[in-house]
C-alpha cells in the first residue's frame, strides 16, 4: 500500500506539471491503483460542494457522467488511433488535471461566490474567474489528448471542445 500511495503522488506531481503544460500523461504510470486513489480524491472534493442546492447524490451524477465522458472519449481516441495500451495513463491524466483544476476552483470561487450571496447579483469576477476556468481546463485537456492521441491542437482542441458541449447539454438536460 505504502509503495502505491508513493507511486500516486508521483502522479499527482504530474498532474500539476500537466496543469502548468509542462508534462503529459506519457510521464505517468500505467497504474490502476493510481487511477483508483484519484477517484477517490475527486469523489471526497466533490463532496465538499455539498450543499442546500447540491445533494450528494447530484455531485455523484454529474463525476460519474464527467467521468464517464471522458473516459468513452480517450477509449475512442486511443482505439482510433491503435494506441489502446494507453487508456491507463490518458484517463489518469484526465482525472488527474480535473483534480487539480477543481481544488485550485473551489477556494476561488468560495471567496468570489461571498460577494454573489451579498450583492445578490454575479459579478464579472466571477464571470471571469469561470472563463478562465473552463478556458484553462479545456487547454490542458487538448494537451493531454494531443500528446496521447498524437493529432494536431486544432483537432485536440476540436474534441475537447465538443466532450465540453456534450457534458454541458446532458448537465443542462438532466437538471
Amino acid at each position: 500500500m505504502n509503495f502505491h500511495f508513493k507511486q500516486w503522488l508521483t502522479c499527482l506531481k504530474h498532474y500539476i506539471l500537466m496543469c502548468l503544460f509542462v508534462s503529459g500523461p506519457e510521464h505517468l504510470p500505467r497504474s490502476l491503483h493510481c487511477i483508483i486513489i484519484s477517484l477517490l480524491a475527486y469523489f471526497l472534493l466533490g463532496f465538499s460542494l455539498v450543499d442546500q442546492h447540491r445533494s450528494y447524490t447530484m455531485v455523484v451524477a454529474q463525476i460519474l457522467l464527467e467521468l464517464g465522458l471522458l473516459a468513452l472519449v480517450a477509449h475512442i481516441g486511443l482505439k482510433w488511433k491503435k494506441k489502446l495500451p494507453r487508456f491507463h495513463q490518458t484517463f489518469s491524466a484526465l482525472l488527474g488535471i480535473n483534480l487539480i483544476i477543481t481544488a485550485v476552483s473551489i477556494p476561488v470561487y468560495q471567496v468570489l461566490m461571498q460577494n454573489f450571496s451579498a450583492g445578490g447579483e454575479i459579478t464579472q469576477s466571477v464571470l471571469n474567474a469561470t472563463m478562465v476556468v473552463v478556458i484553462w481546463n479545456l487547454a490542458v485537456m487538448s494537451l493531454i489528448f494531443k500528446r496521447a492521441f498524437e493529432i494536431n491542437t486544432v483537432l485536440s482542441s476540436m474534441i475537447c471542445f465538443n466532450y465540453f458541449l456534450l457534458y454541458q447539454f446532458i448537465i443542462i438536460w438532466i437538471i
